[in-house]
């Protein structure tokens, strides 16, 4: 009774400060994230016994044999034996279990269940060790059996869906992927009573930064034997308990042709003492998976330094060294009054502490305040004959900065460093865009990340829309940097260098100026980043402006192909209304 009322309490109290709008979108919100039905939630990952037969009598043009690599250590009998089911049955055929057991005296049981297996099934190669080494040392062992192309990652307490290296193989032959990672879900009891939409890491295609902020691609990864060319050894004993991190940091530096594969093709077991169940049993990793970030940043040039972004030990927060102290040029946008413009300039005053900044606003005439050391301001004529895309163009074109910063006049910082926070990304040469997050002042989440959906009436999704401030998202969506497809212009940066690179602003889509530019960038091999380290306020009612019929069609029509290469919003996210 007393959550109830305590409930009903939040409510009347948010009616009372925001209103009714505040107060309907967040009875909306709330509706938006119930729980799907078991029938939902199994469709996500099961498949029917018919297309299973189907998998099986599909021929591929290649016959690619896939070594599946599992280092043993005292596997729970039950917990084994499941995994040897679940590679018998593959509906892909072409595959080698390689088994190398480290497994002490008092758990000699799983040297025989191995042993009797491989003699009722050749592609079941297992190797008895002569000691335990750990699991770095005793999965390179196990790597010395496997004869195939390519290599598979499987844990010896988990499961293979049955689909698993079938869409693998349809993934390569389609695609030519050299590094390949799908969806998983964690399970304790049967599979087929999976029920929370939680339990499933359903994921976005690959991004370096949203890998350096934790290790999202996790199970299943496959990889083609030549990414091993040049290494040492395939798991570092420095890195055990985040060996897996790490490998994934060296891999996918040696290759362009990854692939994410959006299916739930891995089974993830929670039990007592694994990792999915509580980290706090290998508070090690926390260490070795910071190691593994920072030689990356080492290996790549990135002057930089990880740390946990606390209280999430395996979240993890890069600080980049910026490489000179750059004129960020901000240009207002929103609005041409006198009296909003100084109030966004007083503001700005207030609450940013970077201090080479140039202040560019559109206005029929001067603004006649003085503005502190280290900020100047510049003027525009306002000309109501030029489309946004020119004014914006106009803008860069005349500002002195290196870094260009898109600012709607509505928005408000909320913590002093959020400039910095951007420029070390805007700084980067494989970085279009960066945006930052923002929230309305009733704590709802305006902007968290941009992805294209067609179902969306404006072709939009914007990320988290259905969340608050207090929420840390699926996946913790809201506590690290990761790739967006799109930025928004309330507040985006850019530098001026990039801004030439795609040739400005364009006309070509009406009402998605700052999205087509964005979208120029993906285009010439550029990724847009999205940081929640950045927070600003939008005083607005609406962030998400309406779009026209025709505005809408015309944007749909000219990134079509943008639409179906979609990397940054997963389709079950809808479907179990998680994100």
């Amino acid at each position: 009774m007393k959550s109830v009322m305590r409930k009903v309490k939040n409510a009347v109290q948010i009616y009372r400060d925001y209103g009714a709008h505040s107060f309907i979108k967040r009875l909306e919100n709330k509706r938006y994230h119930q729980r799907p039905g078991l029938r939902t939630v199994q469709a996500v990952h099961m498949v029917s016994e018919e297309e299973l037969e189907a998998q099986k009598r599909r021929k591929f043009e290649k016959d690619i044999k896939f070594s599946i690599i599992t280092p043993l250590y005292n596997t729970p009998r039950n917990f084994l034996i499941e995994l040897l089911d679940s590679m018998e049955k593959q509906t892909y055929g072409s595959w080698e279990l390689c088994l190398a057991d480290g497994s002490d005296e008092e758990h000699a049981y799983v040297g025989k269940i191995c042993q009797k297996r491989a003699k009722q099934d050749s592609r079941i190669v297992y190797y008895p060790l002569p000691e335990n080494k750990g699991i770095s040392e005793n999965t390179n062992a196990c790597l010395q059996l496997a004869t195939g192309e390519y290599f598979g990652l499987l844990d010896h307490d988990d499961l293979l869906h049955p689909s698993a290296l079938y869409e693998v193989m349809k993934a390569i032959e389609e695609t030519g992927a050299e590094f390949l990672y799908t969806d998983e879900v964690k399970f304790s009891g049967k599979i087929e009573e999976i029920q929370d939409p939680l339990m499933f890491n359903l994921k976005p295609g690959f991004g370096k930064d949203d890998l350096r902020s934790h290790n999202y691609i996790c199970h299943f990864t496959v990889f083609h034997k030549k990414l091993l060319e040049g290494e040492q050894d395939f798991y570092r004993k420095e890195c055990d308990g985040s060996q897996d991190h790490d490998m994934v940091l060296r891999l996918t530096e040696k290759t362009t042709r990854i692939t994410h594969i959006p299916k739930v093709l891995y089974y993830w077991r929670v039990h007592e003492n694994s990792v999915s169940k509580d980290l706090g049993t290998k508070l090690y990793a926390v260490d070795s998976a910071i190691r593994a970030i920072d030689q990356q940043l080492l290996r790549t040039g990135d002057t930089g330094k990880a740390a946990s972004n606390l209280p999430f030990q395996t979240i993890y927060r890069i600080t980049y060294e910026l490489k000179q102290e750059f004129t960020v040029s901000l240009i207002l946008h929103g609005t041409e009054k006198p009296e909003e413009l100084e109030a966004c300039i007083r503001n700005l005053e207030e609450n940013t502490e970077y201090r080479n900044l140039e202040l560019i606003y559109f206005a029929e005439r001067e603004l006649k305040i003085k503005v502190r050391d280290g900020m100047s301001l510049q003027r525009i004529p306002l000309d109501t004959s030029k489309t946004k895309a020119e004014s914006w163009n106009q803008a860069v074109e005349l500002a002195t900065g290196e870094m260009m910063l898109l600012f709607d006049a509505r928005c408000r910082p909320i913590e002093k460093k959020w400039i910095k926070e951007m420029v070390m990304f805007s700084q980067r040469e494989d970085v279009c865009a960066v945006g930052p997050k923002i929230y309305y002042e009733d704590d709802r989440i305006a902007y968290a990340g941009i992805a294209l959906d067609r179902e969306s009436k404006t072709g939009l999704r914007f990320l988290c829309e259905h969340d608050t401030r207090a929420d840390i998202g699926y996946e913790a969506l809201l506590c690290h940097v990761r790739e967006t497809t799109g930025v928004s212009a309330a507040c985006m940066m850019f530098s001026k260098k990039i801004w030439r690179e795609v040739q400005g602003f364009a006309n070509a889509c009406k009402g998605y100026e700052d999205i087509d530019f964005c979208l120029r960038g993906l285009e010439k091999g550029k990724n847009n980043v999205w940081t929640c380290f950045s927070e600003l306020r939008f005083t607005g009612q609406e962030f998400i402006e309406e779009k026209k019929e025709e505005e809408r069609n015309r944007f749909v029509t000219v990134w079509s192909q943008q639409f179906d290469q979609e990397q940054c919003y997963h389709p079950l996210w809808k479907i179990l209304r998680i994100v």
